[in-house]
């Protein structure tokens, strides 16, 4: 039996939800637990359930950015402001704490990544130098 990636479950739910009276839901859901049972994939729950919600944001115009910063802090309003022209969506933002960044910020949307961190502009510098 072929193995089915998280997007590809997702994508299912996304369809067969789509597809069907909400009255009919809790039917779905049911059937979709056995079908991830029965390929032993109930593993992937958490993966699944980040896609379709993904699916589910991207329908009402949203996308999520993760934003990296060097320590704990609140992400200015200005900022998301910013981010939410840049994208031409409305933004729900994930922030992530990574002190390996030393400092600035690293932005992921979608597939697209826009790294302000200052350990990145040490290892650009870095390269100019040796070349």
């Amino acid at each position: 039996m072929p193995k089915f990636t998280s997007n590809q479950y997702a994508e299912a739910l996304y369809d067969s939800v789509h597809q069907t009276h909400e009255k009919d839901h809790d039917k779905v859901m049911d059937n979709f637990v056995k079908i991830l049972a029965q390929n032993g994939d109930l593993g992937k729950y958490e993966e699944i359930a980040e896609a379709y919600k993904i699916m589910v944001m991207k329908e009402k115009g949203l996308s999520q950015a993760q934003v990296t910063v060097a320590q704990d802090m609140e992400i200015s309003r200005s900022v998301i402001d910013e981010l939410n022209k840049i994208t031409g969506s409305k933004l729900e933002i994930k922030k992530k704490v990574d002190s390996g960044i030393v400092g600035g910020v690293v932005v992921r949307v979608d597939d697209t990544l826009i790294d302000a961190s200052v350990k990145n502009q040490l290892n650009n510098l870095n390269k100019s130098l040796k070349n």
